[in-house]
């Protein structure tokens, strides 16, 4: 609030400039723009705090969205329609038809070489594991669905990709890509991973504990 104690300061000495201090008109006009004045300061202070406890609400629902190690995803992950290029067309779904087995999700965006790189690894995993295992590309950046279109046709990628996302990133928030989200076959959060990560070793691994509770 000093800001604005010195800023009517200021304003003052202009008004007592441009009026003789004297008479009941002079005191009359400088109260009014005074509380004038007054009203608009704190407004704008009060407006500073609003924006500022709405940032943290904001980060604290984010922050209770976002889901945690060995727990489930909420039910509205599989529920939420979600715009998903597959085969070179886009379509609203949701994510139900991989419920129920374990699903990796692979984050990446179109300046991400790297993340460009892994598509063919994980085309190989689809085709070895088949049924067994589903692999579900997403894209929380790019907002030019054509540029997306792009990569995938120029690449030949066969997984299909949510775009558009903004859902996702506030159940898995990360800082870079690639980043992979492994989920097991009861919709717990098994793992977030690096590339490494993602291999044959790993993905057996998440299989055979699949068949072992299962028994």
């Amino acid at each position: 609030m000093n800001k604005y104690k010195i800023y009517i300061s200021s304003v003052w000495k202009q008004i007592q400039k441009l009026f003789k201090p004297s008479g009941e008109g002079f005191l009359l006009v400088s109260k009014v723009l005074v509380v004038v004045l007054m009203v608009i300061c704190y407004g704008e202070s009060r407006g500073q705090e609003l924006k500022e406890e709405r940032e943290i609400r904001d980060k604290e629902k984010d922050h209770e969205s976002q889901v945690m190690l060995g727990f489930r995803v909420p039910d509205d992950f599989w529920t939420h329609e979600f715009t998903i290029l597959e085969n070179g067309a886009y379509k609203k779904e949701t994510l139900m038809k991989y419920r129920g087995k374990p699903l990796i999700l692979d984050f990446w965006a179109t300046w991400c070489t790297s993340c460009m790189a892994n598509f063919p690894k994980l085309d190989h995993f689809r085709e070895v594991y088949g049924d067994n295992m589903s692999f579900l590309l997403v894209n929380s950046y790019d907002t030019d669905t054509s540029k997306v279109a792009g990569v995938f046709e120029e690449g030949n990628v066969k997984i299909p990709s949510i775009v558009l996302d903004g859902f996702l990133k506030q159940l898995f928030p990360h800082q870079a890509v690639p980043i992979y989200v492994w989920i097991d076959d009861f919709g717990r959060l098994g793992a977030i991973s690096t590339s490494d990560f993602v291999n044959d070793n790993q993905i057996r691994v998440l299989l055979d504990r699949m068949k072992g509770e299962r028994r």
